[in-house]
């Protein structure tokens, strides 16, 4: 008999371990291991062809980051660039608007728009700027903005 119940007391025993053990959880593996990102940057300049912006001058920039939120920063100093690491594929977006006050223009303006949105490609910085810039009297300024409004605005998209 006490065979027996030690035979039964060791099974017991025995299954009890085997089914209080715990399974250490195992890690999650990525359900796209090809996930990649690249690193987008948006850039304004202020100089193009030999001319340098006038100063006078604010930007009002708005661009996606790496959430495809809309992100705004006013009264940015030129040149500009952000850099973001976004998860592609993504689409990269900006938009700006220059502003001034009439009364800081100088007697010479020089104004335009030149920007991009561009990859690393390695330790490269892979970008085409694109816009110009120009140089008039103030009242000539003036009166191109007036009729134009547009010329101190710009946005771009590309796909990563």
């Amino acid at each position: 008999m006490k065979k027996v119940l030690f035979v039964i007391a060791t099974l017991l025993i025995g299954g009890m371990m085997l089914t209080g053990c715990k399974k250490d959880p195992q890690p999650t593996p990525d359900p796209d291991p090809t996930t990649k990102t690249k690193t987008v940057v948006y850039k304004v300049d202020n100089t193009y062809s030999g001319l340098t912006m006038s100063e006078c001058f604010k930007l009002s920039v708005t661009y996606l980051d790496a959430n495809g939120q809309s992100v705004t920063e006013n009264n940015v100093t030129l040149p500009w660039t952000k850099s973001i690491e976004a998860k592609l594929p993504f689409t990269a977006k900006m938009e700006g608007t220059f502003s001034y006050n009439a009364a800081d223009l100088p007697d010479q303006v020089v104004y335009g728009r030149r920007y991009g949105i561009g990859t690393y490609d390695g330790n490269a910085l892979v970008i085409s700027l694109v816009g110009n810039m120009s140089s008039s009297s103030k009242e000539t300024f003036l009166s191109i903005i007036e009729e134009h409004p547009d010329r101190l605005q710009f946005s771009q998209e590309e796909n990563f």
